[in-house]
């Protein structure tokens, strides 16, 4: 069929591409699931393509899908966009904001969304953490915040620099008197190391370099998850590369001291990565500003946690 989507078509569409549920866009929608549903087979049959692949739990966007939303989203937003400047007075924040965040993130990080829903009480923030880049089209997402590169990819989206952040190797007092402090970074080869990697990539054998290259090490574990990273470290398990923002209260407390600080490390970009449109939502629009004019705020190990390190049979305070 060579007729125009109707408007009810690609406002069912977008919100169950948003909600990744036929359900919850039905309940977001106050209609029928069988209603939500009948209109994406309409749309699709006008279009004569299959946008969405159907499973019993999710929904899933097809390459031509993914594409067709991105279009269809702006439209959509355009026409509630128009119907709110002639309904209420202009200039009001409201709606729903879908925000990927790493796992591990700051607890500065929740701290922000919560300043930021204080002052925009009408703005609901849907938070979804995952180690991996998601891709912002198919995952239904209006912004990401991401630590590292910001991997190259055909959509159209804009990175903005919030700051930056450190990995530091730290590990127990405990695990230090058994096995040795590293004085340089070629010791590691004789240490137990928690390395943290991606989902997707293949686990490092090698740490990097303060001032350049690498050292290789031998993990004793590996984990996409700096949390896990951190509770082995806690047993004294070995030696763990963590962000510095992970670690710091350990370091503060004395549980976990730091080592080679002047030698093994690495700064990592923190970025905030949103669509690249013209119409973008006001609540959207909002938050990313809020975001880059505040910053996320990190707390580095502080040199307590390096001298530490230098005596690590010394008792911790209780």
């Amino acid at each position: 069929m060579d007729d125009l989507p109707e408007t009810a078509e690609l406002i069912a569409f977008v919100r169950v591409v948003d909600t990744r549920s036929l359900s919850r866009a039905a309940k977001e929608l106050r209609l029928p699931r069988s209603t939500v549903g009948r209109r994406l087979q309409r749309l699709e049959e006008r279009l004569g393509i299959r946008l969405l692949k159907r499973t019993t739990r999710r929904q899933a966007l097809t390459d031509a899908g993914a594409e067709f939303y991105q279009h269809a989203r702006h439209s959509v937003e355009a026409l509630e966009r128009a119907r709110a400047i002639v309904q209420r007075p202009s200039g009001k924040v409201e709606g729903r904001v879908r925000i990927s965040v790493p796992t591990g993130a700051p607890d500065s990080l929740g701290e922000l969304f919560g300043q930021f829903s204080l002052r925009h009480p009408d703005v609901v923030l849907e938070v979804d953490a995952s180690n991996t880049h998601v891709d912002l089209i198919h995952g239904g997402f209006d912004l990401a915040l991401r630590s590292g590169p910001v991997a190259s990819t055909p959509l159209n989206l804009v990175s903005r620099k919030l700051g930056t952040n450190t990995l530091v190797c730290v590990a127990t007092p405990e695990y230090l008197a058994r096995a040795g402090t590293p004085k340089r970074a070629t010791d590691l080869r004789r240490h137990a190391c928690l390395s943290p990697f991606v989902r997707g990539e293949t686990p490092s054998l090698s740490w990097p370099r303060l001032k350049g290259g690498s050292v290789r090490i031998h993990p004793r574990m590996t984990s996409n998850d700096m949390f896990v990273l951190l509770g082995a470290a806690r047993t004294s398990l070995g030696i763990a590369l963590l962000p510095d923002f992970l670690a710091q209260a350990e370091v503060a407390a004395g549980t976990l001291v730091r080592v080679l600080a002047k030698h093994i490390g690495a700064q990592t970009l923190l970025s905030v990565v949103y669509h690249e449109r013209e119409l973008m939502p006001l609540a959207v629009r909002t938050l990313i500003d809020f975001i880059v004019e505040t910053g996320l705020p990190t707390r580095q190990c502080g040199e307590a946690g390096v001298a530490r390190a230098k005596d690590p049979q010394r008792p911790r305070q209780r």
